[in-house]
């Protein structure tokens, strides 16, 4: 994912940057079996871990089985707008727009009997709702972003008014409480702008601590919630804990890269990247943005490390990379970035890297990246 801090924030919406794993989050009141609720948490395993086609594969058979019902939809929709993230492009957004449009069809039709498959259906409303602002957001398409975003938000709030106890939903008003009031803190002298932040942080924590199927979601957002409000010691400590869980998940390999550069620690911060660089070129798509993200911020580490020779060899390597015109535009803050610490660089001689550096032995050829 998308430096995930500084690509993901647009207006307030960062909130459902990974409300993937939001799941059936009343589940416990009788409506799906034990076998559905099993398949649910596979599905959303499996995402985190960037298994997307086993991912597509359960939800499809969610679809089947529930053919009237939003949640086979929507998480459907959820997966593919986690992996637009993850690989940092549009290519399946026809088949999110497809699925999350079936969520919120289903969820506004539907008439239901039971009051606790009424609130059911307005938490995938509401959470499809946002999940649809957030891509608009990422899109720049601002107006329609707000007006779907806090649409969302008030069904997830109404959620909570019936019952207070739907801890997975204090995950998402959590989350964008905390980031509503961090863009409009300037105004917070306004009487009628109020400072939410200390709140919602303590919303997302209940939602790691009570949440039943929420929490890896909530202690990823909270990674980045603390690492914007100054606490990267703290936001080390939840992006080690993720990565206990799920060691080669990109989420908290880039939540445990950004907290180790934040605490200055350089030496963990390449660790984590170069952890996180191996995964990005061997994944099954990759258009070069994200693995040019990641070698900036190595490189950064290394010169920080006085690691020169290292830090020279990436910068060969990134001059290198075939880079679209769409991609190049998007790199521009990166680039010009790069063209900076080309200056703090002393000559190297010869070119000679040390072979048996760390961060050249995970590289690997454009006819590696291929298989």
């Amino acid at each position: 994912m998308k430096m995930i801090k500084n690509r993901s924030i647009i207006l307030t919406w960062y909130l459902i940057s990974l409300i993937v794993f939001f799941v059936e989050s009343s589940r416990g009141q009788g409506c799906f079996d034990v076998k559905t609720d099993s398949l649910i948490q596979t599905g959303i395993e499996f995402s985190i871990q960037h298994d997307y086609s086993k991912a597509e594969s359960i939800f499809q058979q969610l679809i089947d089985w529930y053919p009237d019902h939003p949640m086979g939809y929507f998480f459907m929709a959820a997966t593919m707008q986690t992996k637009m993230m993850d690989y940092e492009s549009d290519r399946w957004s026809q088949d999110f727009f497809k699925y999350i449009h079936l969520a919120i069809e289903y969820a506004e039709k539907n008439k239901f009997n039971k009051k606790e498959d009424e609130i059911r259906a307005m938490f995938y409303h509401g959470s499809a709702l946002c999940y649809l602002a957030f891509y608009e957001g990422r899109n720049r398409d601002y107006l329609k972003a707000l007006r779907h975003g806090l649409s969302g938000i008030s069904l997830l709030k109404k959620v909570i008014k019936i019952n207070p106890e739907f801890r997975d939903a204090y995950f998402g008003i959590g989350s964008y409480k905390y980031w509503r009031s961090q863009k409009t803190k300037f105004l917070n002298w306004l009487p009628f702008v109020s400072d939410d932040r200390e709140e919602g942080i303590d919303m997302v924590r209940q939602a790691i601590e009570k949440g039943k199927y929420t929490r890896n979601a909530a202690m990823n957002e909270l990674i980045w919630i603390l690492l914007d409000s100054g606490n990267a010691d703290e936001a080390y400590s939840w992006a080690l804990r993720g990565l206990e869980k799920f060691p080669q998940s990109r989420f908290f390999l880039w939540g445990a890269a950004k907290s180790a550069f934040a605490l200055e620690d350089y030496a963990n911060a390449v660790i984590h990247f170069q952890e996180l660089l191996q995964s990005i070129i061997t994944a099954p798509f990759n258009n070069y943005y994200n693995e040019y993200l990641c070698r900036v911020k190595l490189i950064r580490c290394l010169v920080k490390l006085e690691r020169y020779s290292d830090a020279s060899y990436q910068m060969e390597i990134l001059e290198s990379l075939p880079l679209s015109p769409e991609i190049e535009a998007k790199l521009k803050r990166q680039q010009k970035e790069l063209s900076q610490l080309k200056k703090k660089l002393p000559f190297i001689a010869n070119n000679q890297y040390p072979v048996d550096s760390l961060v050249t032995k995970y590289d690997f050829t454009d006819e590696q990246r291929s298989q």
